[in-house]
């Protein structure tokens, strides 16, 4: 089964790299400038256009959300100097590699909503609203991502949207905290992201208990 996962996801990586190679052939026959696949490992930009620097991250999916960061709880509160009881409600809600942190309760290894106490909980929700827009950057724009390309694997249609125009969704929005996952609702309470643990994966790792956020199509 776990080699299976291995293959799958060399397969998913390989299709990726084509569909960056075909959307950047599309650019070059659409639109003006010279533009090169970059997707290099630790970046969110896959699509540079030499002409003006300007750069793509390129979303391809069958569904109306995606996947657009990952990364570990442990990472994720070093990065925004989290610590005390903050990173303690991170811990709880994610869980911890290698450790049953339900003491048997939950067989993901994590605590969820109503396992936590309210007053941790109302810590946690005001530090995503307090920092919403530092999050957006974290997981949409990365090292200075220009535009979002967003390509529909069935319908085969091509879209492009300026982070800019995707960031001002956040101003007026806000996270919310469910059972087991949080929500990014715009002003006309549209998703935007979802945060979830990702919780597939070898069981108990960095990974399986990573924070996965992923992006809707609501613009």
């Amino acid at each position: 089964m776990e080699e299976n996962r291995i293959i799958a996801g060399k397969n998913a990586k390989i299709q990726g790299h084509k569909n960056e190679h075909k959307i950047c052939q599309w650019l070059n026959e659409n639109y003006d400038g010279t533009f090169i696949v970059d997707g290099g490992c630790g970046t969110k930009k896959d699509i540079i256009n030499l002409t003006n620097t300007e750069s793509y991250s390129l979303k391809t999916t069958s569904k109306t959300h995606t996947q657009c960061h990952l990364t570990s709880s442990n990472r994720w509160c070093e990065n925004f100097n989290i610590d005390g009881r903050l990173k303690n409600w991170f811990y709880s809600f994610f869980g911890i590699p290698g450790i049953d942190v339900s003491e048997g309760k939950n067989r993901r290894h994590r605590l969820t909503k109503t396992d936590i106490p309210s007053d941790l909980n109302d810590l946690a929700i005001d530090w995503f609203n307090e920092n919403k827009e530092l999050i957006f950057d974290v997981i949409l724009t990365g090292d200075g991502v220009n535009y979002l390309i967003w390509h529909h694997k069935s319908s085969k249609q091509t879209q492009i949207y300026s982070i800019d125009e995707l960031r001002a969704l956040v101003y007026n929005g806000n996270w919310i905290l469910n059972e087991t996952t949080l929500h990014f609702l715009t002003e006309d309470q549209k998703k935007l992201f979802h945060l979830q643990m990702k919780g597939s994966g070898k069981k108990y790792t960095s990974n399986y208990h990573g924070l996965m956020f992923h992006i809707h199509k609501c613009f």
